[in-house]
């Protein structure tokens, strides 16, 4: 029992190191997102739009899974918030690309509460970070 104790004593630190930097990447990814984001998300959400509690849901997910991704090989704590930071902005880059290509418009159908679409755009952004997870964890 105490070499477990003493694993856990030596390694709490750097948990605690890592939990703290990836969660200011990840919640700095969120706030990026929504100063991004031509239609205020947050609000709508609050106001009962369906629309947009589905599409920022998925946002939510999709920016954990490569951050959490970045956290399986990790080598060093400088290595994980390179990894973590360059996932973000390649994920907010890939959003933006779907928005632009494949559901134009859609700001406006989140503020119609236009739950179909939104649905639909929610599963590309999920399966398009589950993609690129995978493809940082090796």
């Amino acid at each position: 029992m105490q070499p477990a104790f003493e694993s856990l004593a030596a390694g709490f630190p750097y948990l605690i190191f890592y939990l703290v930097m990836v969660a200011v990447i990840y919640v700095a990814g969120i706030f990026a997102y929504v100063w991004l984001t031509p239609h205020k998300e947050i609000e709508l959400v609050q106001d009962g739009n369906m629309a947009a509690a589905i599409h920022f849901s998925a946002l939510i997910i999709s920016l954990a899974l490569p951050i959490a991704a970045c956290l399986i090989n990790k080598f060093s704590l400088y290595d994980v918030g390179i990894w973590a930071l360059f996932s973000v902005i390649l994920q907010l880059f890939l959003f933006r690309i779907t928005d632009f290509i494949i559901f134009r418009g859609m700001p406006e159908r989140i503020e119609r509460d236009e739950t179909g679409p939104t649905m639909v755009l929610a599963a590309f952004k999920l399966a398009g970070s589950l993609i690129l997870a995978f493809a940082i964890a090796g």
